[in-house]
């Protein structure tokens, strides 16, 4: 009798252990088993924009303590740089690189940054103007709602460098030349700087400038030297106040958004502040690396005065910009796109008080 209740205890203490046991790897695989997130982008993992995106990712994965991972498509490996858009809203990609300039009517409203061509030289300068439009304007959000996605991370490009073939000392050198530019309203400024505005694709841009189908570029500094431009145009232009406005996103699938717990969309919130700061100390050298090789390799390297960033900034194309902004967003029924623009000018003209007295 003694060993028959000896036996029954015991094997209760065995099952009891055994469903102990796996409780606790069940437990224990739920804690360890990652989200996992795809994310397209078109730049490869060097450069500005990769050091911005990377950063993002590995502080993602370290403030989620391994409960995020992210597994990204490097190079538009997935998806192309005008394909991201509709392959976020899709579910193709759940996080990807967004260009506004691709999309110049279903991102109409966020394109408005580029109707102001002077912006804020410190990066927390940009970072904090952005962040202060994005929360006054709800608009642009909901632009990008629309489109099935929401903004998880912000950064800046370089600003804008004009480079060419042949010599440039100052923005009267690009009279009559053929300038490549990025978007419409860049390319009216270059036309009316009594140049040849030239729309291509960014991919065939070497290309042009090298056989001199184009003379020159303007486009964000960084862009420019990451893919050797200045090595076939060795004749440079640098600004520091005319910025590439556009903020640079990257945006995740609306849907998926919603669906992740408060938590895990803090882990998202955490790695944008921490990956910002870091990013921070890397954009704030990198302009000054950039002239320092671009000279030692013999480059005629000059920066616009400050009388040529005011001529720029007051050329007639500027306001005939915004005037083509407001009927085209009158068009697509956007509220009150005149109150959208006057808000955003107050608060980059508040943004270059601050940037004037740092």
């Amino acid at each position: 009798m003694k060993l028959s209740r000896c036996f029954t205890k015991g094997k209760h203490q065995v099952l009891s252990a055994l469903l102990f046991s796996t409780l606790s790897l069940s437990v224990a695989y739920q804690a360890n088993a990652a989200e996992t997130f795809s994310f397209a982008t078109n730049t490869a993992v060097s450069g500005l924009r990769g050091e911005a995106e990377k950063g993002f990712i590995d502080r993602l994965e370290k403030v989620s303590n391994g409960n995020i991972k992210i597994v990204p498509y490097w190079g538009g490996s997935l998806l192309k740089g005008n394909e991201v858009l509709d392959g976020v809203k899709n579910g193709i990609a759940d996080i990807g690189f967004i260009n506004i300039n691709y999309y110049p009517t279903r991102l109409l409203l966020n394109s408005a940054f580029q109707l102001f061509p002077e912006g804020p030289v410190s990066f927390d300068g940009k970072m904090q103007l952005y962040k202060e439009i994005y929360q006054k304007i709800p608009q642009l959000n909901q632009e990008f709602a629309a489109q099935g996605q929401k903004i998880i991370y912000t950064y800046a490009y370089l600003p804008y460098a004009f480079i060419s073939r042949d010599t440039l000392n100052s923005t009267d050198d690009l009279k009559d030349k053929r300038i490549r530019a990025s978007s419409r309203w860049l390319l009216n400024i270059i036309k009316d700087m009594q140049a040849t505005p030239v729309s291509i694709p960014w991919s065939d841009t070497y290309q042009a400038l090298d056989s001199g189908t184009i003379d020159g570029v303007v486009t964000n500094y960084d862009s420019m030297h990451r893919i050797g431009m200045d090595q076939i145009a060795p004749n440079i232009l640098t600004t520091q106040k005319l910025w590439a406005a556009v903020p640079v996103l990257l945006t995740m699938n609306l849907d998926k958004w919603n669906s992740l717990s408060p938590e895990m969309q803090g882990y998202f919130n955490q790695a944008q502040q921490q990956a910002s700061i870091d990013f921070g100390h890397y954009y704030e050298n990198l302009f000054n690396n950039i002239v320092k090789l671009e000279k030692k390799a013999g480059y005629h390297v000059k920066a616009a005065t400050a009388e040529e960033i005011q001529q720029f900034v007051e050329l007639p194309a500027i306001k005939e910009n915004k005037q083509l902004w407001l009927e085209q967003a009158q068009q697509k029924h956007a509220k009150a796109p005149a109150a959208m623009l006057d808000k955003m000018e107050e608060v980059i003209d508040n943004a270059l008080a601050q940037d004037k007295q740092s």
